[in-house]
């Protein structure tokens, strides 16, 4: 059965009209030309149309295929990066770990994010700092894609902080931005300016760092995202504690702690709680 026909079998099993099956997503006119075998689909067209009709893309291509390994190399990123951003390291390498062998398959710019995988397991995983950081240097050279590249040259940064070479670190924050910004996604930018301030903070430039803070803040509402709030205004909170604005310290804080509760972040709540706990701790004795 050509693909064509199966895409027009499946539509009426489930009861879908052409226009509905097409809403958002595409024509009516190009599924009447998609099941007349009149058009190929792209894989990212495909994709939407199997998902709206509650079907693997194996129904369509087959097990093997190369649009359904494409499909399940794609939903497998998908489900890494949603566990990158809750910082669930063992669920990540879980993933890896069972899905060995389509990583194994994988090519072209997929290949490479699963190599960048690889490299933070090295440290979050193994505890290998140096081993992560010579792999992540190697695979940023040959890197030509954008927007992953800059996570690699995040990573590479993240990775001389954990070694307390934050020149080094700065270097490869700086030549992020420099190359990329103008055209970087708004997230990938926030994590690499979150990033830089961590990096300037521990190295006392407390200024500086809130500099960066308030940049990510400005950069996250104009975008109306709740991605790296939290942390950005717990980063805010930290740096007006060491500039010894401590009232304006404590509602940041307070706001770091409201979004991660939202969140469902437990770990990084009980941070802000604590650290609002010490701010207390301070006035007392200041009052004294």
């Amino acid at each position: 059965m050509r693909l064509g026909e199966k895409i027009k079998r499946r539509r009426k099993e489930i009861g879908m009209t052409q226009i509905d099956l097409a809403e958002g997503i595409c024509t009516q006119a190009m599924v009447s030309r998609l099941e007349k075998q009149k058009v190929r689909p792209s894989r990212d067209l495909m994709e939407k149309l199997a998902d709206r009709m509650d079907t693997p893309m194996s129904f369509f291509y087959g097990e093997d295929s190369l649009e359904t390994r494409h499909s399940q190399v794609s939903q497998l990123c998908r489900m890494i990066r949603q566990h990158l951003d809750r910082r669930e390291y063992d669920s990540v390498a879980y993933l890896v770990e069972t899905n060995h062998e389509l990583i194994a398959r994988s090519i072209g710019d997929d290949k490479v994010f699963f190599e960048w995988i690889k490299g933070l397991l090295y440290t979050h995983r193994d505890g290998d700092n140096k081993k992560a950081l010579n792999h992540l240097i190697a695979i940023e050279e040959g890197t030509k894609k954008g927007e992953l590249r800059v996570e690699i040259i995040d990573s590479i940064g993240n990775q001389y902080q954990r070694i307390h070479d934050y020149k080094k670190a700065e270097e490869y924050y700086q030549n992020g931005f420099e190359s990329f910004s103008e055209w970087m996604g708004h997230e990938k930018k926030a994590k690499l300016l979150l990033n830089y301030s961590l990096c300037l903070s521990k190295q006392e430039k407390f200024r500086e760092s809130l500099e960066k803070t308030l940049q990510g803040l400005e950069l996250l509402i104009e975008n109306n995202t709740l991605f790296l709030l939290g942390d950005f205004f717990y980063q805010k909170g930290y740096c007006l504690e060491h500039l010894e604005q401590l009232s304006q310290a404590m509602e940041s804080y307070k706001k770091a702690a409201f979004i991660f509760e939202i969140q469902q972040n437990e770990r990084f709540v009980t941070m802000a709680n604590l650290a609002m706990d010490k701010l207390d701790e301070v006035k007392v004795e200041q009052n004294r």
